[in-house]
């Protein structure tokens, strides 16, 4: 290892110089700190070419470093938890367990982030058989890291349900039925790989949007919020082999996503 260059020297009888006293201890200036050089510093320039790297020279998380965060508990979450209904700049909301702030102590050349996550999207196409008008709601998730959005990471959700924009019940001529959501849940395992990472603190977040489902009609004048005709037997229990209540109720449709399993990992090299 090179020779340390002192900020300050020790002639005696002299005040001693503080600043320059702990300098020599520990420095951010590369070259300095008996403390600091060895904390992370060392690389091949400061090495001599015979030097051999032993376990004791290197302590836990000098030259890679890592961490890890996240949850197996299930998590449902309705359009209905977003406040805005219409927005030309949609907000996301970040998703629990697919968020991770990390501090890294040291300058590194590269680090890795992965981030993993199942989800069932309850995601209907909508479809008004008297004016033959269709719709998707709305459904996506961003990445975000350090605050900046990486658009090659945009995810879309399936379609896993349909119903007919006036009747709660199957888009006539389906034979799939009004959800088919047990065939389109998605498991996504993503890694970015970030470059010259610098000393401080980083933060990746996945993140929702889910608006409210807005359907266009000119059978109700204006789009609105979708507000379906829905027979009480959906949501009455049997009763003597006898579905309980009669006749309909009107219900606001709601779009779902469910997530199971989720985490976020990050590893950095020196």
């Amino acid at each position: 290892m090179a020779t340390l260059i002192p900020a300050t020297t020790y002639p005696n009888g002299a005040t001693l110089n503080v600043a320059g006293h702990n300098a020599n201890i520990f420095s951010t200036t590369s070259g300095q700190g008996i403390q600091s050089e060895p904390n992370g510093g060392l690389i091949v320039a400061n090495l001599d070419p015979a030097f051999r790297v032993r376990d004791e020279h290197v302590m836990s998380e000098e030259a890679t470093f890592g961490r890890m965060n996240g949850t197996t508990a299930p998590m449902d979450v309705y359009n209905n938890a977003f406040g805005q209904r219409e927005d030309e700049d949609p907000n996301y909301v970040a998703v629990g367990g697919l968020c991770e702030r990390v501090y890294v102590p040291y300058d590194v050349a590269f680090g890795v982030w992965q981030w993993a996550f199942y989800m069932v999207p309850w995601r209907p196409f909508i479809y008004e058989q008297a004016t033959e008008l269709a719709d998707i709601p709305d459904m996506a998730l961003r990445v975000y890291l350090d605050g900046v959005e990486l658009p090659a990471f945009r995810r879309y959700m399936s379609v896993s349900a349909e119903t007919e924009a006036q009747t709660f019940g199957s888009v006539p001529g389906s034979i799939a039925g009004p959800n088919h959501e047990q065939v389109t849940p998605l498991w996504f395992d993503i890694s970015k790989l970030a470059t010259s990472v610098s000393k401080g603190f980083h933060e990746l977040s996945v993140k929702l949007w889910l608006p409210r489902v807005i359907f266009g009609s000119t059978t109700y004048g204006a789009a609105e919020e979708l507000v379906l005709d829905a027979p009480i037997g959906d949501f009455a229990a049997l009763v003597g082999g006898v579905v309980a209540g009669g006749g309909q109720v009107e219900a606001t449709l709601h779009t779902r996503v469910t997530f199971g399993t989720r985490n976020v990992r990050f590893v950095a090299f020196k």
